[in-house]
């Protein structure tokens, strides 16, 4: 039996990594000829090397859900079979689910124990204003390096409409290939061109925002569809259009765009009421067989994942011109860059700020 656990020594991690590489994709494969049997099977390879918390919990929710025949994941997961390279399907499910959430939170915690600060699961740029002098690929390549030494392995890239940032950020989405990368980009910035080079990274995950009208959003979704590029949709909330989604109109609007999945954004203005509102219910419809699509809430799972990994979660963005927030996107910048200072004194210091 393989021990994941002691997975910092080099030859037993990547040994650990050919094994599950190996399996998922025989897994991925099995689906298409017997859906139903090859996600259990596939669950049950996930349950055998799970060794945390946060892993044993899930594929216990997992197997409760999938017990229902007629569970709507069966066809959220055919879709995302047929429609999604199955080399990114593998790459980016064994980047997130044992890179980040195994191996990589092993670290963390550990290094948690030893340095007295916390260290956050996920690192989020926020690229969404546009700066002249922006980081460059070299300096955001330099954080994610350090970021994987100290155990994170998950990355979120906010764009918007920064076509110029994407492209310079395909060459670290691209050199950090054992990374699971999230971007949300804008679906004006989609064309053939980009649909292309963004399938070539098995590591990324690419959320296109959806507005009151989907249908610029499900043209341009078709076109990274067409390049097997693994796709959803992100969307913003306040307290003005929660109740669309509490009861079930944005879930509608997904299906009606052929989206299987999406993550909601609580925004600057959104109370703190609402926000817990939408949560709870997202959370509870992901335990549900009847619901068709698989929703997720950007600052709350981000914030429940921290803090099964560590003893207390911990938020940390960079934007544009390096300069780390806690807390939230919308919380105050610090005076700490990234241009300047190191991973582990941002992390440090920030935290001697905050607290």
């Amino acid at each position: 039996m393989i021990k994941v656990k002691k997975v910092k020594d080099m030859d037993n991690y990547e040994l650990t990594y050919a094994v599950i590489k190996t399996a998922v994709e025989n897994g991925i494969r099995y689906i298409q000829d017997n859906p139903k049997r090859g996600v259990r099977n596939l669950l049950d390879l996930g349950e055998y090397f799970a060794r945390g918390r946060f892993q044993k919990e899930f594929f216990e929710l997992a197997h409760g859900i999938l017990k229902n025949e007629d569970s709507y994941y069966y066809d959220i997961i055919e879709s995302l079979i047929k429609n999604t390279s199955h080399k990114t399907i593998a790459d980016f499910g064994i980047n997130i689910g044992f890179n980040s959430m195994t191996y990589g939170a092993n670290i963390i915690r550990e290094n948690e124990k030893n340095f007295g600060y916390n260290i956050p699961w996920v690192i989020v740029f926020d690229f969404e204003k546009s700066n002249v002098d922006h980081i460059s690929v070299h300096e955001a390549d330099r954080l994610i390096q350090e970021g994987k030494k100290t155990g994170i392995y998950s990355y979120m890239m906010m764009l918007g409409k920064n076509i110029e940032i994407l492209y310079e950020m395909i060459a670290a989405i691209e050199k950090n290939r054992d990374c699971a990368i999230v971007i949300f980009i804008d679906p004006s910035i989609i064309d053939e061109e980009t649909a292309k080079k963004l399938s070539n990274l098995s590591n990324l995950c690419i959320n296109v925002i959806i507005g009151n009208d989907c249908t610029l959003t499900v043209e341009k979704i078709n076109i990274l569809r067409k390049y097997k590029c693994f796709c959803g949709g992100y969307m913003y909330y306040n307290d003005n259009n929660a109740s669309d989604i509490i009861n079930g109109v944005v879930s509608n609007k997904l299906l009606s765009a052929s989206m299987n999945f999406a993550v909601l954004v609580k925004d600057q203005e959104c109370s703190v009421e609402t926000s817990v509102k939408v949560f709870e219910y997202i959370y509870n419809s992901r335990t549900r067989t009847n619901h068709p699509v698989c929703l997720m809430d950007f600052y709350g799972d981000i914030a429940r994942i921290d803090s099964i990994i560590s003893e207390e979660s911990f938020f940390l963005s960079i934007d544009s011109r390096g300069q780390a927030t806690a807390s939230s996107l919308y919380g105050a910048k610090s005076d700490l860059n990234i241009t300047t200072s190191s991973l582990a004194d941002v992390l440090k210091n920030i935290q001697s700020i905050t607290h």
